[in-house]
């Protein structure tokens, strides 16, 4: 007659764990390359769960209900696949929600929900319709981890920036950035910012040596990281916002003239 071993807690407490990590490996390997802003949070061992995180919607940091019954797939062995309808409790506006679930475990693994958020590439309006796609190209280069094109992006759109503002089409931008502060057309603090663009754009698009590289054999290329490009991206919305968004802001409001009175009946 057998004799199945009584394991400790200790045990059962190291097995949920590997259970969870085997979650969480599956989730990152298969959406690897899917935003995950959301958090998976249990409610009971019933399949029952809540979702919190950005609303793809409203975009604000909400919670999610379930507001329908749960389907239910097998994933891998004793691990499932939960599939339900959620409703934020924000906007009241409707997701669906899917996350990873061993059975005997406490946790629920996130693994991706519908819709997912999009970029937001949005641009004032004031700046002129032949430069907003190239920088709306940039936010969404940024949004999905593509620095070094977003800094170049950042790059050609204050080049067209610089034509737009007349600057000599012949000479490169560093020269036509100088034109501008030389005319008066930008200040020279703008003219500061539009040089980091300009270098910026050029060490997304050019391979530029590392320099702790004088010893190595092979040279390693310096990265671009995201604080680099989340920097280009701002100092061009400076650039912009100054040449553009404000002098046209300016306009609008015109509080110099006197407020108009309202006739007596």
């Amino acid at each position: 007659m057998g004799f199945t071993p009584v394991k400790s807690s200790f045990e059962l407490e190291s097995t949920q764990e590997s259970l969870v990590s085997l979650l969480q490996e599956a989730a990152l390997f298969l959406w690897k390359d899917w935003p995950r802003n959301m958090e998976a949070v249990l409610l009971d061992l019933t399949d029952s769960f809540s979702l919190r995180g950005e609303c793809p919607h409203c975009r604000h940091p909400s919670v999610f209900i379930q507001v329908t019954d749960v389907f239910k797939s097998t994933y891998k062995s004793n691990i499932r696949r939960l599939v339900v309808g959620m409703r934020c409790q924000g906007c009241l506006q409707c997701i669906l929600g899917i996350a990873l679930h061993a059975d005997g475990v406490p946790h629920y693994v996130y693994e991706t929900h519908y819709p997912l958020s999009t970029p937001s590439d949005a641009v004032a309006d004031e700046i002129p319709d032949d430069i907003r796609p190239d920088f709306r190209e940039a936010l969404r280069c940024l949004s999905v981890n593509a620095y070094n094109a977003a800094g170049e992006m950042c790059r050609r759109a204050l080049e067209a920036s610089c034509l737009d503002l007349g600057a000599p089409q012949k000479d490169g931008l560093e020269d036509m950035i100088d034109w501008l502060e030389a005319k008066r057309v930008i200040t020279p603090g703008l003219k500061d910012v539009a040089h980091k663009v300009r270098l910026g754009g050029n060490r997304c698009a050019h391979p530029t040596p590392a320099s702790t590289a004088q010893t190595s054999a092979a040279t390693p290329v310096e990265r671009i990281e995201k604080e680099h490009a989340e920097a280009i991206v701002e100092f061009t919305r400076h650039f912009f916002q100054y040449v553009y968004v404000t002098p046209k802001q300016l306009d609008k409001f015109d509080f110099s003239k006197p407020k108009t009175k309202a006739l007596k009946p």
